[in-house]
């Protein structure tokens, strides 16, 4: 561990001891308030702390403490944290945030809360790794370190290793602590399967590791069961892989020149019948529904040739001439992975994903596949509710079931185990339009498009990075408990309780949330 690492993790001891008094990060002038001991402080309050205790923490820490201040803090009568009420600039202001609204699941945010900003843990170390489960090239990466850093990184050593679709997400944080999905799961599994350890703080201030020797029942929970619940991250130990020659494959075909509707609807069928057979191989296809087409837009094969890539899709090609549907088709094959990722998700460091969107997860069962009208009806009518919203279906297809990819015991919900693909209900965010309209489609999202995936492909579940909160409201814990954790949930609550008796970590539906309620002013209080 760096020095650096050493440091703050010394420095995370001291504040998270702090933290069941000291919940913000900047001074505010304390109004009278009649908040109950129940409740955790925010600004305002008679018990939130003062510049001098502020002062003291920030002492504790290096000097690192950052000051949030608000935004509208020139509008704030007497001002706010040393900026002066400014009418002016305010009348700006107000006029600039006349506009949509964008919505998120929001974990790592909270009105009153102490957030720890973990961006500039940079480290990427490549090792050597010996374990009783595991024995190999890995690295060591600081909970800062984007998916695209790694990458290249670890193609630099000659090696691939298991990241997100989006090249900006940090790898050691939720992405791998809900489960990681992306290109290269059906070769080597979730991210959450290639960790190794955790480099961790404790809620009380123990600098630990966790792995599946040592401190086993906080590596589960953290492997897979979601962040920001169970302890602080610095690092992540993750397996390499050697890298090597990537195979691909495209594929499209829509509607307009198929013989007939019920041609284009059978061959989305046959494609539900054919997954199986392909992700069995260890292959990755991404692909999208759209309304009047479908593309396959990415299969990553790693160790495949473009003749064999031609191979694998050779029965599902011939339903299609079967039923007279035209198509088309191509394969290719990448010298490395990276070069792969860079076609596929590209360009890095920032891919080709757009931030703004209404979106919600379903991960689809195995079982449909042997019976899938219910599912492509509900998706093709879902894509007929409101043509300017554009909806469509972006889906993964993957193999990560615990008898074709070895691992050690984690908390990755176990509906991913059975499952052929991850699908996102999207549409991108317009705009030019009211926000009233947005609102509206979003409303569309929860109740109507979302409902008929689920009914279609029952006893499954959602994934817990990729959700939509109106679909999965805090106040709802037995839905989102489900949805995100299913059978692991007893367990996990039992380890979150285990280290973090006090309820000191929070998150927005993780393990534990439900013990705690916003007030109408954003406290969070006992449930």
């Amino acid at each position: 561990m760096s020095c650096r690492m050493h440091s703050l993790a010394t420095a995370l001891a001291a504040s998270l001891l702090l933290w069941p008094s000291v919940t913000a990060a900047a001074p505010h002038a304390r109004q009278a308030s009649n908040v109950g001991s129940s409740c955790k402080v925010i600004p305002g309050d008679t018990a939130w702390p003062g510049e001098q205790v502020w002062d003291r923490l920030n002492q504790t820490v290096g000097g690192r403490l950052i000051g949030t201040v608000p935004q509208a803090a020139v509008c704030h009568p007497g001002g706010y944290a040393g900026v002066k009420t400014n009418e002016a600039e305010c009348a700006v202001l107000a006029k600039d945030w006349d506009m949509p609204k964008t919505f998120f699941l929001g974990k790592s945010t909270g009105k009153g809360g102490l957030s720890l900003w973990t961006y500039n843990l940079k480290p990427i170390d490549i090792i050597s790794y010996t374990s009783t489960t595991y024995t190999g090239p890995a690295v060591r990466v600081g909970a800062g370190v984007t998916g695209a850093e790694l990458l290249l990184r670890a193609s630099e050593a000659g090696y691939s290793v298991v990241s997100g679709d989006c090249p900006t997400v940090g790898v050691a944080g939720g992405f791998s602590a809900g489960g990681g999905h992306g290109l290269l799961n059906g070769a080597y599994g979730m991210a959450a399967d290639n960790v190794l350890e955790w480099e961790v703080v404790t809620a009380d201030g123990r600098h630990l590791t966790a792995s599946p020797s040592e401190n086993a029942d906080l590596y589960w929970a953290l492997t897979g069961g979601g962040a920001g619940t169970y302890a602080v991250v610095l690092s992540m130990t993750a397996r390499l892989h050697q890298d090597g020659p990537v195979g691909a494959a495209t594929l499209s075909f829509n509607s307009t020149a198929s013989p007939d509707n019920t041609s284009y609807v059978a061959a989305i069928n046959a494609w539900w019948e054919f997954l199986p057979r392909l992700i069995d191989t260890g292959a990755s296809p991404a692909f999208n529904f759209l309304a009047g087409s479908f593309l396959v837009y990415n299969t990553t094969a790693p160790g495949k040739t473009a003749d064999e890539m031609a191979t694998l899709f050779t029965p599902y090609l011939a339903q299609l001439d079967s039923l007279g549907v035209p198509y088309t088709f191509a394969t290719y094959a990448a010298p490395s992975y990276i070069e792969h990722y860079n076609v596929t998700n590209g360009p890095l460091p920032y891919g080709p994903y757009q931030a703004s969107e209404l979106f919600n997860s379903r991960i689809i069962p195995r079982a449909i596949t042997s019976d899938p009208e219910d599912l492509t009806a509900a998706m093709l009518k879902a894509m007929d509710l409101d043509p300017a919203a554009d909806w469509q279906f972006g889906c993964m297809g993957l193999n990560v079931n615990a008898t074709r990819i070895q691992h050690p015991d984690n908390a990755v919900v176990p509906y991913w185990r059975d499952a052929v693909a991850i699908c996102l209900e999207f549409s991108l965010y317009d705009w030019t339009v009211p926000e009233a309209t947005m609102l509206a489609r979003r409303q569309d999202l929860a109740e109507t498009i979302h409902p008929m995936i689920e009914a279609a492909t029952p006893g499954s579940g959602a994934y817990l990075n990729e959700a939509d909160p109106l679909v999965y409201p805090q106040g709802d814990a037995a839905k989102w408990q489900t949805a995100f954790y299913g059978t692991n949930y007893p367990r996990l609550r039992e380890i979150k309780d285990s280290w973090d008796p006090e309820g000191i970590f929070y998150a927005f539906t993780a393990v534990g949330s439900e013990d705690w309620v916003e007030d109408a002013e954003g406290r969070l209080c006992k449930a």
